[in-house]
C-alpha cells in the first residue's frame, strides 16, 4: 500500500505542476483496495458524484461493513476541494440506517501510520480518501477507513458507434458490419453488396449528426437479400434465404473485430428509424423491418438461433415494426427482457433488417428492358443507443411517500438526520440509491445511479427539504453516557468554559457521550 500512496501523492504533485484539478475532473467510479484500521478488505468501488452545491462534491461508498456488521452506505456531502485536488470535510453526523447507528465522521486531510502520511486527495486518475468514524455507543475507539483506487473508465456499457458518423472504412463505419465483411460459403459472392449498407446524410430531427445508415433489400441470384448490418459478423451460406443453419449474424468471443465485449445491464434500447417499404404501404403486415439484441455470457451465440441457447442469453430486446403512416423518421424504445440466466454479461450482439422475414418484405419492378430495375425496401437507422434508468421511483419517510416537482419534495418538520425511517427507491435493473444527510444545508440528497456511471457519468439528484429549518433535538444518547462511566478511570474530565467534557487519547466527548473531536 505505502508504494501506491508514494504514487499517488507523486501523481498528485505533477498534476498540480500542470493544471489545476476542477470538481468535474474528479467525478466518477473509482476502483480499489479498502483498510478498517488497517485490516484489508476486498476490493471494492467507490463513487465521487458531483455535490448538491457548486464546487463540492459527495463521497459514496456502498455497502459499508465492519466485522459482521453491515452498516449500510457512507455518503458524504459538501466535500470542498482544492486545486491540487486536496479533499476537505468538516466533521458531520452519520446516519447508518441499516443499525440504527449514528455517528459522527470527518475526512482526515493527513493521517501518519507507522512513519507514512496518507493525504485525502484525487487526480481524476487516482484517488484516496481518509475517514474516521467515532461512535461511543458502539465503537469505543474511533476507526480509520482507507480506500484508495484507480479510476474505473469502463466502456463496455453502450453499443459502438450508434450514431453511424465517421469514416466508413471498407464500405463499414466502425464498430459495424454488413455483406463486405461476411464470411462463410458465400462469402465472396454477397462481398460486392456493399451498396446495401451504406452512409446517408438522411438523418433524424433533431440529431446532432451529420450521418445514418441506409439498409436496402437486394435481388440476389434471383433471390431476395434483406439488408442486413450487425455490430457481430455475417455468416453468408446459403442462396435459400431463410436456411437458418447457414446464414446468420453472430458473435463469438474468439472472433475479434467482429464482437462487442460488454457488462451492462440497461434497461431498453432505442433507435430512430425511417421504414420504406417498397410497395409504400404500411399496413401490409409483411411490411416490417427488425431489431433484435441479445446480452449473452462470454460463449458464442448466433441469430437467428438454431440451438438452446438459454445457457448463454441474459437478456433480448427485440421488436418488428412498421412504417409510419407517411414513411418518416420514428423514435423506437424496445425494452428488455432478462431471462432467469444470472451469468455475468460479457457481450452484446445487435442486428438491423429490412424485414422480420428472411428473404421477405414487398418489391417491384419498374421500367423495361435495359431501364427495367428491381425496387425494393429499405431503412435508414440512426442513433442507437442504450439506456440504463436512473430516475428516483419513491421516497418514503417512515410510512409516508413523498411527492416530488422538478426533483424536490418536502417534509413537514424540522430537519434531522436519524428521527425517522427514509428509505429510496428506483427505477431501472440496476439502479442504486444513495441518501445522503446534509446538516449544513438542513436537507437530504437521493443520488441515483446505474452501472453505466464509470462511462457515461449520469446520475439523478433529488432534494428533499423541510419545512422548519431548525434540527430536531433528539436529546441525550443514554448509551453514550454509559460508555464513559464504565470508562472513567481511562478517561480524563475536562472543565472547559464551564462545560464538561471527557477526553480518552485524542478524543473528545461531551457530558452526553457525542464526540465533538
Amino acid at each position: 500500500m505505502k508504494k501506491i500512496f508514494t504514487v499517488l501523492v507523486a501523481g498528485l504533485m505533477i498534476s498540480a505542476q500542470m493544471m489545476a484539478v476542477t470538481t468535474k475532473d474528479v467525478c466518477g467510479q473509482y476502483d480499489g483496495d479498502l483498510w478498517i484500521d488497517w485490516d484489508e478488505y476486498p476490493s471494492r468501488s467507490v463513487y465521487l458524484l458531483p455535490g448538491a452545491t457548486e464546487n463540492t462534491l459527495t463521497f459514496v461508498l456502498p455497502d459499508f461493513t465492519f466485522g459482521n456488521g453491515k452498516l449500510g452506505n457512507i455518503v458524504l456531502p459538501n466535500i470542498t476541494m482544492s486545486e491540487n485536488g486536496t479533499l476537505a470535510l468538516e466533521e458531520t453526523t452519520l446516519y447508518l440506517d441499516s443499525i440504527k447507528l449514528r455517528a459522527s465522521i470527518k475526512m482526515l486531510n493527513n493521517y501518519v501510520e507507522d512513519g507514512e502520511t496518507y493525504n485525502s486527495a484525487v487526480t481524476g486518475q487516482k484517488a484516496q480518501v481518509t475517514l474516521e468514524i467515532a461512535e461511543p455507543k458502539t465503537l469505543p475507539f474511533p476507526i480509520i477507513v482507507v480506500f484508495e483506487g484507480e479510476a474505473a473508465r469502463a466502456n463496455n456499457y453502450a453499443l459502438p458507434n450508434g450514431v453511424f458518423e465517421g469514416a466508413w472504412t471498407n464500405d463499414e463505419p466502425q464498430g459495424w458490419h454488413s455483406f463486405g465483411s461476411a464470411t462463410g460459403i458465400l462469402a465472396d459472392i454477397v462481398k460486392g453488396n456493399t451498396f446495401q449498407f451504406i452512409a446517408s446524410n438522411q438523418v433524424r430531427p433533431g440529431s446532432n449528426g451529420s450521418q445514418s445508415a441506409l439498409l436496402s433489400s437486394n435481388m440476389l441470384m434471383g433471390v431476395k437479400a434483406n439488408g442486413n448490418c450487425t455490430n457481430g459478423q455475417i455468416n453468408a451460406g446459403s442462396s435459400i434465404a431463410d436456411e437458418a443453419e447457414k446464414n446468420y449474424n453472430f458473435s463469438d468471443p474468439a472472433n475479434e473485430g467482429f464482437n462487442t465485449p460488454f457488462n451492462g445491464r440497461p434497461d431498453s434500447l432505442v433507435f430512430w428509424a425511417k421504414y420504406q417499404p417498397a410497395d409504400k404501404n404500411p399496413a401490409n403486415e409483411v411490411n416490417k423491418a427488425r431489431m433484435n439484441t441479445i446480452i449473452t455470457t462470454n460463449a458464442r451465440y448466433q441469430d437467428p438461433e438454431v440451438v438452446d441457447y438459454s445457457a448463454v442469453k441474459i437478456a433480448t430486446a427485440t421488436i418488428n415494426y412498421a412504417a409510419t403512416a407517411n414513411m418518416g423518421w420514428q423514435r423506437i424504445s424496445v425494452p428488455f427482457e432478462y431471462t432467469a440466466n444470472d451469468g455475468e454479461p460479457a457481450y452484446i450482439l445487435t442486428t438491423f433488417t429490412t424485414n422480420q422475414v428472411p428473404g421477405g418484405g414487398s418489391s417491384y419492378t419498374e421500367g423495361s428492358g435495359k431501364n427495367k430495375k428491381n425496387v425494393l425496401d429499405s431503412v435508414y437507422i440512426d442513433d442507437v443507443e442504450l439506456i440504463y434508468n436512473k430516475n428516483l421511483d419513491a421516497f418514503h419517510v417512515g410510512e409516508t411517500a413523498l411527492d416530488f416537482a422538478d426533483n424536490i419534495a418536502s417534509v413537514e418538520s424540522k430537519y434531522c438526520d436519524s428521527c425517522a425511517k427514509y428509505n429510496a427507491y428506483a427505477q431501472g435493473k440496476t439502479a442504486q440509491t444513495f441518501i445522503g444527510f446534509d446538516a449544513i444545508h438542513k436537507c437530504i440528497h437521493v443520488y441515483v445511479i446505474a452501472d453505466d456511471f464509470a462511462q457515461s457519468g449520469a446520475y439523478q439528484l433529488y432534494r428533499v427539504e423541510f419545512t422548519d429549518s431548525q434540527t430536531e433535538d433528539l436529546g441525550p444518547i443514554e448509551q453514550g453516557l454509559e460508555f464513559i462511566q464504565k470508562s472513567e478511570n481511562k478517561a480524563q474530565k475536562v472543565l472547559l468554559n464551564g462545560q464538561l467534557f471527557i477526553r480518552r487519547g485524542d478524543a473528545w466527548f461531551n457530558a452526553t457521550g457525542v464526540r465533538v473531536k
